[in-house]
């Protein structure tokens, strides 16, 4: 079921943000009082409109935490599906646009001021399909991705700036790009439901640009009720991994491409796990074993895709393979790869990939100049 309510609601806007929302203790007047000094005027046909899409909960519970005189310039969307996901408010929100270009953001994020005019002034100076917005805490730490090569900011390839390293499509997108590739946020997913759409847009062949200098998407800390949040089996965690893998999607890309995604994978989502585990009360002999057949599967789909990864890292990746070893050598393993800067960490298993976008020589290097 779907409703809508207030909000100015321009003929032609030129950019659509759409934030999804599913709880009234969540900080939504913060997001939209950024995105109101942004930088576009709202409610005007060259402007901005911003969309809150109330997922099973009433615009009546949302719309208070909204200040009054923002609250009329706010477009609220009703969604009841029943389920614990942010893919379905998302994809209906997308849904509701008809702006150029299309944005999106997460409850308890900001931009900076300037942020969405700083973006929109690039994407249609370089006509743009895709402008990566920079990205920050809120504690000030600067979000290192992607990973771009040093200097490189324009016309990005997936694979050489490893565009995949960038989970969430944020900044803007050209409405007309998320039609021709079909995108959409994978509902059903515990975790993960953008992993799909973003590696479809960034392998899809449109123009990327990355706005260095420009305002900064703004990452909140994480609230105790996110639905991405709590403790869950080893397989819903990587669920989406599995899923995306063994896609017809995937099994049509390039060698090359396969393994840009691989990679990342591994050393984001199954490395992050294992540490995140031990955080949270450890691993039992049934999640190692579950670890063990996912890890098997991500690297079937991609021979060769760990080959630039350190040393350290295939240490790791032995000690997940192989459940017999115990949890104690995995939780060591673990930690010895984030030593950065050791002989181990920085040295490529395969030397003749040492070259390779993914190898620590020229990844690490990469990642601390971003900007």
């Amino acid at each position: 079921m779907t409703t809508e309510s207030g909000g100015q609601t321009p003929r032609d806007p030129r950019v659509d943000m759409v934030i999804a929302v599913h709880n009234e203790q969540r900080p939504i007047g913060a997001a939209v009082r950024s995105l109101l000094d942004g930088g576009l005027v709202d409610g005007r046909p060259d402007g901005l409109r911003i969309t809150v899409v109330c997922h099973n909960i009433s615009a009546a519970r949302i719309a208070p935490g909204v200040l009054d005189e923002d609250r009329a310039r706010v477009r609220f969307l009703e969604l009841s599906d029943g389920i614990q996901s942010p893919a379905g408010p998302l994809n209906h929100g997308i849904a509701h646009a008809t702006a150029p270009y299309v944005g999106v953001m997460g409850s308890d994020d900001t931009v900076e001021p300037g942020a969405i005019s700083d973006w929109f002034t690039l994407a249609e100076k370089l006509r743009s399909d895709v402008v990566i917005a920079p990205e920050r805490h809120a504690d000030g730490r600067t979000i290192r991705t992607p990973v771009l090569r040093p200097g490189r900011h324009r016309d990005l390839h997936p694979v050489r700036d490893r565009l995949s390293y960038r989970t969430a499509p944020l900044g803007l997108l050209r409405r007309s790009e998320v039609g021709r590739l079909s995108l959409r946020f994978t509902p059903g997913f515990p975790t993960g439901d953008d992993q799909e759409f973003t590696s479809k847009l960034w392998f899809g062949g449109g123009r990327i640009d990355y706005a260095r200098g420009a305002g900064r998407y703004v990452v909140g800390a994480d609230a105790s009720d996110r639905v991405t949040f709590a403790r869950r089996p080893v397989d819903a965690e990587l669920e989406f991994a599995t899923a995306l893998v063994q896609s017809e999607w995937f099994q049509g890309r390039a060698v090359s491409e396969r393994r840009s995604i691989v990679v990342k994978l591994v050393r984001v989502h199954v490395f992050g796990l294992v540490q995140t585990r031990f955080e949270s009360g450890g691993w039992s002999d049934d999640d190692r074993a579950v670890a063990s057949r996912i890890l098997t599967t991500l690297l079937a789909q991609a021979p060769g895709a760990l080959d630039p990864l350190s040393l350290a890292d295939h240490r790791l990746v032995r000690a997940i393979l192989d459940p017999s070893i115990g949890s104690d050598e995995l939780q060591r393993r673990a930690a010895s790869r984030r030593r950065f800067g050791r002989v181990d960490t920085l040295v490529p298993s395969s030397l003749k990939s040492a070259l390779n976008p993914e190898s620590p020589l020229r990844f690490m290097p990469a990642a601390a100049l971003l900007r």
